[in-house]
């Protein structure tokens, strides 16, 4: 890519090699990341399109869009992801949060909004179990004030991530992150018969589905966040086997799910014989991708 070109003549070149490394919505990445490499908004882009770049311009976008060509997601190469209205930093350190996940909050949100007695005079104890970015987490920090929120994930430099978002929400006071695997990491606590709410968006990519990855996600994302196990559903047994030592009488348990995983993990939850309302959720696709459940200490 030469120097003294316009705007429009570097995204189109940047959306012809973009198409060339089969990269999706080429025209539309290239236009992101010129945003990007200029530092305004996508839509500045149209307001001075005779603007010509600067040769240190060109020289970092040429970066960007290469970093593309390669297949590295589009999220790392910005360092931020919007969720529900707020900017998560991102880097491959975590798994990049997905629209569908803001189903899980919004339903977990409104279960806390509509359980009795919950509100500004009634403290809310959240477990996040794989917290990953921390979006889940925060979000619902930001949206309930009277809830402490619990974080935990198996990984610590995930942690430094889900801690930076936190702080610049202003939340880091009530969401505690703990690195750990699933509950052992809460174990020390005594939340036992303490937690109202257990959240959770595991990992649930099985064997042969991994195989079948794009490669922005393969090569890209920690594995160790999509990997589930033979039939992905190893997170859920434990999470479900687990889950009744420390949720409250009536406490509930909310996961997502992977594409015809609903009725599997609803046989775990009516097997465990604790769970009772159980329902399945789809998202704006028609796909079941929410699970949940409440806990009774004896079976109803």
């Amino acid at each position: 890519m030469e120097n003294g070109r316009t705007v429009p003549e570097t995204l189109r070149w940047a959306g012809e090699y973009l198409s060339l490394h089969k990269v999706p919505d080429p025209s539309i990445e290239a236009e992101f990341l010129l945003a990007h490499a200029f530092g305004c908004q996508k839509k500045d882009l149209l307001i001075h399109p005779e603007r010509v770049l600067t040769p240190g311009e060109v020289e970092q976008f040429k970066g960007f869009v290469e970093r593309r060509g390669r297949r590295e997601p589009l999220q790392y190469i910005l360092g931020e992801v919007e969720f529900r209205g707020l900017s998560f930093k991102v880097n491959r350190k975590v798994l990049i949060p997905r629209p569908e996940t803001e189903l899980l909050v919004e339903e977990a949100i409104n279960s806390i909004k509509g359980r009795e007695g919950s509100g500004e005079g009634k403290d809310i104890t959240i477990l996040d179990l794989c917290t990953g970015s921390g979006c889940i987490a925060i979000s619902i920090a930001k949206e309930l004030p009277y809830c402490r929120v619990y974080a935990v994930d198996i990984s610590e430099r995930a942690i430094e991530v889900a801690r930076e978002n936190a702080e610049r929400y202003g939340v880091g006071e009530r969401v505690i992150f703990l690195p750990g695997d699933l509950f052992e990491a809460i174990e020390p606590l005594g939340l036992d018969g303490e937690i109202d709410l257990i959240i959770s968006n595991p990992p649930y990519v099985s064997k042969k589905e991994m195989e079948g990855l794009q490669p922005e996600i393969k090569a890209y994302e920690p594995l160790s966040a999509l990997y589930g196990g033979e039939d992905g559903l190893d997170f859920y047994r434990r999470i479900v086997d687990e889950a009744p030592f420390y949720l409250s009488d009536g406490g509930l348990l909310i996961m997502e799910i992977g594409c015809s995983q609903a009725e599997r993990v609803k046989d775990l939850l009516e097997n465990e014989g604790l769970f009772s309302q159980i329902e399945v959720k789809k998202d704006l696709s028609g796909i079941d991708r929410i699970i949940k459940a409440a806990y009774y200490s004896k079976e109803i």
